[in-house]
């Protein structure tokens, strides 16, 4: 469902970038941008230790500020997303 039925939703809402946390084996921040020319979004990083991209706004963050502190991985929400005015 993550990985492709809410990029098709998100896609057709024209949110043009979103971020996908996967918690198996470790964090792993997956950031994308869709393609104005095919409709689809395009990996535009994979990142394990910080998320450092200028899209679609700079930003440097260590992943592990992601994981509030006292819970497990497995509790994270798994998507973001955010419009872009």
């Amino acid at each position: 469902m993550d990985r492709i039925l809410k990029p098709a939703l998100y896609a057709k809402a024209d949110i043009p970038y979103y971020w996908r946390i996967e918690t198996d084996g470790g964090l792993v921040v997956h950031t994308h941008r869709i393609d104005p020319v095919d409709e689809v979004y395009v990996e535009t990083g994979r990142w394990t230790k910080f998320v450092d991209t200028g899209e679609p706004w700079p930003i440097n963050l260590p992943i592990s500020r992601l994981i509030p502190l006292g819970t497990s991985n497995h509790q994270l929400p798994l998507q973001f997303a955010r419009p872009i005015p």
